[in-house]
Order: structure tokens, then C-alpha cells, then sequence
């Protein structure tokens, strides 16, 4: 560290840099200057080789000696307004993804994301835009690198060349590798350590730390390929241990048969978590509706306030969904007789017709009794808004 510039930001000198970056989000620095410069939106942040533009986050702009940077423009925290997309033939990640991005001020670069289209329809709600970036992701990875640019996609496992560093201590507890370098570029998320361990760990965090004119590394080497950082997947766990005791959403299920009243169904995405149900109760949403179901058909499971042993059939299929007809639906009780719909054919009984005139001109009453006593007709009239099938 012999030149005076070796750690600095916009070209004022750094007294100290604590650099984190994640397996996940974008890179974050805390930096102190030896000055008070007025630093404030994009800067270019120097540690040896190592060159990384950010943009100083919200709050700390004006002449103060501390400061935060956000990898690439710091936006993918700001809270996007809503947005609705549809698109028969399947939403594409990418436009998910570059809408947010734009929205956000930030750059997509490279996008491998788990499935190319996320399905017929997608909406944004408002909220932060790394949210809508993490469903168009799909489950991969996605970071910023030290570039300012957004990517997704794996994160390749990389030998280290074993000269690049050396191995100051491990904590296997924790799976902290604390690493000597002369250049922190060479290292990155992805890289393979192995000097002096007893097998191979695969850096999925690093905090780059400079003070008092020494440059330290801290690798974290637990999680997997798609996960978070050290503390970030932590306080994601705790965040998702806070909730799993109840059961929130609807997830889709298919029909295997009818049991009675009930319905015995079967998971359509395995990835949901969720085992195929034994019969479970039906609630249409309207009064005096039952429908026995398709063999195949698709519907919606809910749970009552979110308990577990209250599972519920809450939706049926709508017109362009899978299994849409019913075998049979009755309306208003188990007792009624069935439908007459436009175009079905009816039959009339003709009872005995009293008969009360004039014959020949001469006053005549009797009862008249019809060789055939029905007659056969065809309903020609119907409701315009009510269709029966």
C-alpha cells in the first residue's frame, strides 16, 4: 500500500473501506475519508486493482467523512409502483426483469434466470425492485457486479490460484476462511479455496476490509450456489421460520375423483411443498351450489386461517382452464327436478276439456276426451343471460 490513491473513492483518499459482497443483491461499501469532499451519486470506488462504480446511497451526500455505496445506481431497493402483464404464449423473465431494471435506474447485463417465460400472467405489486427481479430470476442467483451491472444467472464454481492468497486461519463453525492478498480483485464469489484446508470451500461471501493502511479478507464458505450471504440468509431464515407455522396462498391441485361430497386431489407442483390430499371439503363461494368434478380438472386449495388441518377446495377452473365443465352441478338443493333448457323437447298432458256451445244450433254441453292425451312440443324461448349446458 505504498500509493497514497491505493484505496480511494472518486479520487479522494480512504482512511478505511469495509467492502461486502453477497452471493445475492448488489456489493455494499462503507467508506471513511481522510477529508470532507462533497460526494453524492455515482462514484468509482478503488481498492488496488480492484475498480467498482456505485452510487452513494440516500443520506450521506454533503461534506461528511463517511459514507455508504450501493453497487451499480442503488436502486433495486426503491419501491416500484404496480404493474400487470399478460400474455397467452407466456411472460418472458427478461421483460420482467428490464421493466424493473428501468424503473430502478439500473443495467441488466448477462440473464440465465430458471425458466425462460413465468407463465400466462405476472403482476408487480408495489414494493421494492429486487422483488420483481427475484420472481423473474426464478431461484438463480442475481448480482450486481463491480461494473454497476445487474446479472442472473449460476455463479461458477472457480479455482483460486493458490499465489493469489494465503490462508491466515479457517473457523470451521462458522466456515470463515480469513485470507491474506496483495490484490482483492483476484477474488471473487464462486472462487475455490484449498490451500491449507482439509477439502475444497466455495467463497459465497466476501467483506474486503482496509484499516490502518492493512488489507484483510474474510471469505464465508457456507450456503449454496443460489442462496444469500451469511447474514442475509440468516435473517431471511428467521423471516420465513416466523410465518411456516401457518399455511397462506392457494395452491393448485387436480381432481383424481369424487368421494362423496368431498374430493381427493393431487398436487400439480411438487415444488410447492404440498402433499397430494385425501378428501377434502368443498366451499364454491355460493349458496346451494354442488358440482361433482371432472376427473383431471384443476382447482384451488386454501386453508382456513392459515391452519393446517383445514384444508378447503376454494376455486374451480374457469373457462379457459383445464377441466371447466362439470360432470353434474346442482343448484338450490339435492331434491329438485332436473333443467329445461331452449331446444329441449316437452310433452303437455291434455286432460278432459269441458264442453259447453251450440251443436247444429242447438245448445249442447259435455265433456270432451282426446284420443291422445299428450302433446309433444319443443321449448323455443330462453333467458339471454343464462345459458345451461
Amino acid at each position: 500500500m505504498s500509493d497514497e490513491l491505493f484505496v480511494s473513492c472518486n479520487g479522494e483518499r480512504l482512511t478505511a473501506v469495509n467492502l461486502t459482497v453477497s452471493n445475492n443483491g448488489p456489493w455494499i461499501a462503507d467508506v471513511d475519508f481522510e477529508a470532507e469532499p462533497s460526494v453524492s451519486g455515482r462514484v468509482k470506488l478503488v481498492i488496488g486493482s480492484l475498480v467498482a462504480f456505485g452510487t452513494v446511497s440516500s443520506g450521506t451526500f454533503g461534506a461528511q467523512t463517511k459514507a455508504r455505496i450501493v453497487g451499480g445506481a442503488g436502486g433495486w431497493g426503491t419501491t416500484l409502483g404496480g404493474k400487470s402483464y399478460a400474455n397467452d404464449a407466456g411472460i418472458k423473465a427478461l421483460t420482467i426483469a428490464q421493466d424493473a431494471a428501468r424503473a430502478a435506474g439500473e443495467t441488466i447485463g448477462d440473464f440465465v434466470p430458471t425458466s425462460e417465460r413465468v407463465g400466462r400472467a405476472f403482476v408487480r405489486d408495489a414494493g421494492p425492485g429486487s422483488r420483481a427481479l427475484e420472481v423473474a430470476a426464478g431461484g438463480a442467483a442475481w448480482w450486481v457486479d463491480y461494473a454497476g451491472v445487474t446479472n442472473v444467472g449460476p455463479r461458477p464454481a472457480v479455482p483460486l490460484d493458490a499465489g493469489a492468497y494465503q490462508v491466515l486461519a479457517y473457523d470451521p463453525r462458522d466456515q470463515i476462511v480469513t485470507l491474506g492478498m496483495d490484490d482483492p480483485a483476484e477474488i471473487q464469489i464462486g472462487s475455490v479455496l484449498t490451500e491449507r484446508l482439509d477439502r475444497p470451500v466455495t467463497v459465497r461471501q466476501l467483506e474486503i476490509v482496509v484499516t490502518a493502511g492493512e488489507l484483510r479478507v474474510l471469505a464465508w464458505c457456507g450456503g449454496s450456489e443460489t442462496g444469500y450471504g451469511q447474514l442475509a440468509g440468516l435473517l431471511k431464515t428467521i423471516a420465513q421460520r416466523s410465518t411456516d407455522q401457518r399455511l397462506f396462498g392457494a395452491y393448485r391441485y387436480r381432481v383424481v375423483r369424487m368421494v362423496a361430497d368431498r374430493v381427493e386431489l393431487q398436487a400439480v407442483r411438487r415444488a410447492a411443498g404440498l402433499p397430494d390430499l385425501l378428501p377434502v371439503s368443498v366451499w364454491p363461494g355460493i349458496a346451494g351450489v354442488h358440482a361433482v368434478l371432472t376427473p383431471g380438472s384443476e382447482c384451488l386449495v386454501s386453508f382456513i386461517e392459515g391452519d393446517r388441518t383445514q384444508p378447503y377446495l376454494c376455486a374451480f377452473a374457469g373457462h379457459d382452464g383445464v377441466g371447466f365443465v362439470p360432470v353434474t352441478l346442482t343448484l338450490g338443493g339435492d331434491t329438485g327436478p332436473n333443467a329445461a333448457r331452449n331446444g329441449d323437447s316437452v310433452e303437455v298432458l291434455l286432460p278432459p276439456a269441458v264442453f259447453s256451445g251450440s251443436i247444429g244450433g242447438s245448445p249442447a254441453t259435455g265433456v270432451l276426451t282426446f284420443t291422445l292425451n299428450k302433446a309433444v312440443g319443443v321449448i323455443t324461448s330462453g333467458s339471454a343471460k343464462v345459458r345451461v349446458a
